[in-house]
């Protein structure tokens, strides 16, 4: 939400939950397909999220086994490095050591779930740059 390169669209990574509350799938400019799935937390709280192979974010490990949206991962709270706006990170559950862990280890087998109401894409990011007039001849 701050303007910060959190992900590219090459690193979108469709994972499905059969905990979604609902699931569709969006264009984005460019054509590029994406899936987006609404999940509720135990707080009542929706959130739509895209998942990411990887994305620049701040992870905070250890991760809890006990609530997961996706079946078989445990889940951390992710932050944006500018803003600290919240996100989530996934490993599977069955890692050793996954409670001990202090460090979000990147693999084939790792996600992360953005929240679409706290993204900006690209070319609505671009149009909000503007050229100052004294730059302009």
């Amino acid at each position: 939400s701050c303007g910060h390169e959190l992900a590219v669209g090459a690193d979108i990574r469709p994972i499905h939950s059969g905990l979604a509350l609902s699931r569709r799938n969006e264009t984005l400019p460019g054509g590029r397909k994406v899936h987006v799935q609404l999940f509720q937390n135990p707080h009542g709280h929706k959130f739509e999220v895209i998942t990411f192979r990887k994305a620049d974010v701040s992870k905070h490990w250890p991760a809890d086994k006990h609530f997961s949206w996706f079946p078989g991962f445990s889940w951390t709270m992710a932050t944006c490095p500018r803003c600290k706006t919240h996100l989530w990170a996934f490993q599977p559950s069955l890692w050793p050591d996954t409670v001990t862990k202090t460090t979000f280890e990147e693999s084939e087998q790792t996600f992360l779930a953005l929240i679409t109401q706290q993204l900006l894409q690209e070319d609505f990011a671009s149009s909000l740059l503007i050229t100052p007039k004294s730059f302009n001849s």
